[in-house]
């Protein structure tokens, strides 16, 4: 039953503090204490099964409640409504404390009190963990994987479409921030991060993507995002970016890869042929050094050959100035033994030739026999 006339009728029973005095309307008098615990009993009185009687009679026998009942109820009440103000913060939580909505305290790990509900609420945030956010794919609790080609699929600086699916952790830096300055922490993150890894791929070649700079492409996108959500005031660190799979759209990787094969088998004819130039360019520079080593070994051969002969000559000719016959027979029977020396003939004496058993060295006989006349 309500405690006012919810309809708009004079009846007094509906009104536990009685009928205002002057007829209502103007200023109200409040009922005073006796007046308020008198209209309590009859109240409990007709809830336990009494008619709620006057003057402190009991109504058919129903129980009459006095005023260290009704004192001890509403302290209880109120021990209740106290206790119910205890909260726990683990370890790894903040709770931030609200007094009508409004942030008046933050409280660490621990048994912590607030006014309870409805003055003071607690929202409790898990400050040190680390949490995560899928972009480009997610994951579902039965196991499996879904890509969302709308967050993967992007454009590179050289105009080719790249998929790209990624991951970014981060935790929450300021409790109060979070809280309060975004509507949507998740979406916020993963709206920052889809637009900082657009922009950052953007700005770099589909091979670079691919092979050589994802770790460069990683922190770039990661201190991007870090700089979105500060400009947002949001509250969060993002503590690590992680690229997952990068490849080509689905319905081209298969000529993708056919380019891609050409371009290694490309660099490793590149790198077969510097090979080979690195072993043959040494060996040719040797083998050029050497052969002007010898040609200069002998050209100084042949010019110190000159000069010994022109010495000799010079000798000779001091020599055949000073005695010019004996020079003269001593040059003929050098000249002579010089040409004899080698000479395969047996010269005999025509006074004895014929007292000489003729000489016929069989093993020694030349090629083509001259006979003379």
């Amino acid at each position: 039953m309500p405690w006012s006339n919810q309809n708009g009728s004079n009846n007094d029973n509906q009104n536990p503090w009685g009928k205002p005095p002057g007829g209502g309307g103007g200023n109200q008098t409040p009922p005073d204490l006796d007046e308020v615990i008198r209209r309590l009993q009859e109240r409990f009185g007709s809830l336990f099964g009494g008619r709620g009687g006057h003057g402190g009679n009991r109504g058919n026998g129903g129980p009459e409640l006095s005023k260290g009942m009704i004192t001890g109820f509403l302290a209880l009440v109120m021990l209740v409504w106290g206790v119910s103000g205890f909260y726990k913060v683990a370890a790894d939580e903040e709770a931030i404390v609200l007094r009508f909505g409004q942030h008046v305290a933050t409280k660490g790990p621990g048994l912590n009190w607030h006014i309870p509900y409805p003055v003071e609420t607690v929202q409790k945030l898990p400050v040190t963990s680390i949490q995560r956010q899928e972009i480009g794919f997610r994951h579902f609790a039965d196991g499996t994987l879904r890509k969302r080609t709308n967050e993967s699929l992007m454009l590179t600086k050289d105009e080719n479409i790249v998929d790209i699916s990624f991951i970014v952790q981060y935790k929450i830096k300021s409790a109060e921030d979070y809280l309060f300055n975004i509507d949507n922490p998740e979406k916020t993150v993963r709206d920052a991060a889809e637009s900082a890894i657009r922009e950052v791929i953007g700005r770099t070649l589909i091979d670079d993507v691919l092979t050589t700079k994802k770790a460069e492409v990683e922190v770039e996108t990661e201190q991007l995002i870090q700089s979105i959500l500060d400009s947002y005031s949001a509250g969060i660190s993002v503590t690590t970016v992680k690229l997952q799979d990068v490849q080509p759209p689905e319905r081209v990787i298969k000529e993708f890869k056919d380019v891609a094969s050409a371009r290694e088998d490309k660099e490793r004819a590149k790198n077969e042929a510097q090979a080979y130039a690195n072993d043959i360019t040494p060996k040719s520079r040797g083998e050029a050094k050497k052969i002007v080593l010898e040609a200069q070994g002998y050209a100084k051969e042949v010019v110190e050959k000159a000069k010994g002969e022109a010495s000799r000559f010079d000798s000779l000719l001091a020599a055949y100035r000073q005695a010019p016959e004996v020079t003269r027979k001593r040059l003929y029977l050098d000249t002579m033994q010089e040409v004899m020396t080698n000479a395969d003939k047996v010269i005999v004496d025509g006074s004895v030739a014929k007292n000489v058993l003729p000489y016929l060295p069989l093993d020694k006989q030349p090629a083509k026999a001259e006979v003379t006349k």
